[in-house]
Parts: C-alpha cells; structure tokens; sequence
C-alpha cells in the first residue's frame, strides 16, 4: 500500500492550483491549512520541486495589497490562449529563420525537444499558409542584436558600418534607442548628432558591422514618444514632433466601410463619422504625407481626399500622368 507523504500532498495541491491557473502566494500559504506550521523555507522546497521535477515555469508577479511572493505557471492552456492566427504568423516565420540560420545554436534546447517543437509548427503548417515574406535574416544575427540590446541597455553610442546611397559602407556614429518591428523588417532607430537631422532608422539586415564605445549618453524625451508614435518606415522626426502631425481626411465609399471598421490601417485612424449614404469619414495623423500616398491609392477608386488638398491634387497629378503614358 503506498503512502502519500506530507510534501507529497502539498506539492499535489500546488500543481493543482497552477494547472488551475490559479495564483500562488507565500504568505497565503504560511496560513493554509496544507502548510500549516511550515516555514517559508519549507515553502520554497516544495516551489522547487515544482520547479526541478515537473519542468513546469513558475513566474513571480506581483500580488495583491499584503501579498507576498506570489506564482503563476505558464501552462498549455496560457499559451492556447496566446497563439491568435496574426500571433502564430510570426512565430513560424521566425521558427523557419532560426532552421535556415545559427539561431537554434543559442537556444538552451536539446535534440528531442527540438523535435518536438518542429513537429508542433509542421502541424500548424497543415492548417495555415503564410504568404508574408520571410523576416529578413543573416547568419550572425543573435550576436548583433545582442550587442544591440546591450548598447540600448546601458545607453552607449555604437559605430555602425551601414551602406549609402550608392551601396557603399560608411562608419555612423548613432545613439541606439529602440528596436522596431515594422512592416516585416527589423530597424535600429537612434538619435544621431548631424546638423541636418536628428533622429534615423537604419535597416538591421544592411549592418555589416558594429563598434561597441564607451562613450555613453541621455535619451531625448521627445524622441522616445516619436518611436512609440511611429507608424510607418517613412515617419519623419523634428523636435516638438506633434506640432508639425498633418491631418489627412477621407471619405471611403459603404461597400468599403467594413474593412475600415474592421482594422486599423495606421494607428492614428479614427471613423469619424458615418454619412446619410453609408459612406464613412476617416482621419489620420501622419508625420508625411508619404505615409499615407500608398494606403489611398491601394483603395482607389473607392476612396477620395476631403484634406488636404496638395494630398488630392497629388494623387490627381500621378493618375492624370499614368493615364496620358498608357495613351
């Protein structure tokens, strides 16, 4: 007859209440029932058993007013929750970037678990096609967003060998504030010291080297909310950047609307309003009204420009001049 011992229990409880989803807090159990005597001490054994014996991932967050030390595990059903169709795209593109380069080299994974993990995306591909371009990748990718990661850190400049415009490599000295994952392509934007501009984005997959410095620096306020505003590849910076947002207005025809109202084409876009017809009225916020050229033109004809004006006569111009060179 086997006997249930008293850690036994308690860790048999535990693992209940994380597969519950439930959180775990110390201080909560020195007062249970089940630990009833026990030390926080002891307390921790059983975490660690939790830990050490089912390989489950146990994250300490932050509890409640009075609560100390409390758990939550990151289960199946957390992660079911997670994997939305947008969501798993990026995930697998990036899975198939790390099989075609040196990424899986840095992972703390072993050969089962590998399999595993590929058998799960091999799955997923029976159910879903992804016609996105792959991620840009190089080989010694993970070691230079490393570094990158490292100079953002500790706000150290970085000496980046970057191509101009004709294709050849130039040193730039950059201040390095944020990476930005945007329209499927990583940027490093930084601040950068040059009397005719003051903040650039540089293409992560076109550095060909980096030079770490000791030199450090502080962050401009006005550009860190620049990057959380951003929106595009071809937002443009200058300080007080939100004096100088255009606002773009347009009407979108009913047999249109509902692809409006069912995604945010930028982030700045707001329904403004729904006309007699069923028309609807669209703004935006752009730092250029090169954000916004690509976005009407996709939606002619059922779109028109309201403001501003040099917008719709522009894209007059460019069609007038299309049609004459097809004539």
């Amino acid at each position: 007859m086997s006997v249930i011992t008293n850690q036994t229990a308690r860790v048999l409880e535990l693992l209940k209440r994380f597969n519950d989803g439930q959180k775990v807090c110390i201080d909560a159990l020195e007062k249970d029932p089940l630990w009833q005597g026990k030390s926080e001490k002891t307390i921790r054994r059983d975490l660690e058993v939790i830990i050490n014996s089912f390989k489950i991932s146990l994250e300490l967050i932050r509890g409640g007013k009075g609560e100390r030390g409390c758990y939550k595990a990151i289960t199946q059903s957390m992660f079911d929750n997670f994997l939305k169709p947008d969501v798993l795209s990026l995930l697998i593109q990036t899975f198939n970037i790390a099989q075609r380069s040196d990424l899986f080299d840095n992972f703390d994974m072993d050969s089962d678990e590998r399999k595993i993990l590929t058998s799960k995306v091999n799955q997923a591909n029976k159910y879903y096609e992804f016609k996105n371009k792959p991620l840009e990748s190089k080989k010694d990718d993970y070691k230079l967003f490393k570094k990158l990661e490292n100079a953002i850190e500790f706000q150290k400049y970085l000496i980046l060998e970057y191509p101009d415009k004709n294709g050849v490599f130039q040193k730039k000295e950059v201040k390095p504030y944020k990476i930005v994952f945007i329209q499927e392509n990583f940027y490093l934007t930084c601040e950068v010291d040059d009397e005719n501009y003051e903040f650039s984005m540089f293409r992560i997959s076109k550095i060909r080297n980096i030079e770490d410095t000791k030199k450090t620096y502080q962050k401009n306020p006005d550009i860190v909310e620049f990057i959380k505003f951003m929106q595009t590849p071809f937002s443009i910076y200058r300080q007080d950047f939100r004096k100088y947002l255009i606002d773009v207005v347009i009407e979108v025809d009913k047999s249109k609307a509902f692809f409006f109202h069912a995604k945010k084409f930028l982030r700045s876009q707001n329904i403004l309003d729904t006309k007699e017809n069923g028309n609807i009225i669209v703004t935006y916020k752009v730092t250029q009204l090169r954000e916004i050229d690509a976005l009407i033109k996709q939606w002619l004809p059922y779109v028109k420009v309201i403001e501003p004006l040099e917008l719709k006569e522009q894209i007059l111009t460019e069609l007038r001049t299309y049609i004459d060179d097809q004539s």
